[in-house]
């Protein structure tokens, strides 16, 4: 599993073995989510609104960071 930023006690990462689209994982101490790395949209679970502003502004951002990441352990 690669760490790619923290939030606080929040935490957003990609994790190696895993298939389909590029997406990011954000797991917090009470929730976990997986966004869509290219849409930002939510693909299973859910996390707090506020979160998902905060990491969907940083991954838009960062979109070639996430790839590149993906690619690391995905590719």
């Amino acid at each position: 599993m690669g760490t790619l930023i923290r939030f606080g006690k929040v935490r957003v990462a990609v994790f190696a073995w895993e298939h389909g689209r590029i997406h990011i994982h954000i797991i917090g101490p009470d929730f976990r989510c997986a966004l869509d790395a290219e849409t930002l949209e939510v693909l299973a679970g859910s996390a707090p609104r506020e979160v998902l502003r905060e990491v969907r502004a940083w991954a838009a951002d960062h979109f070639d960071r996430i790839a590149a990441a993906w690619e690391e352990l995905n590719g």
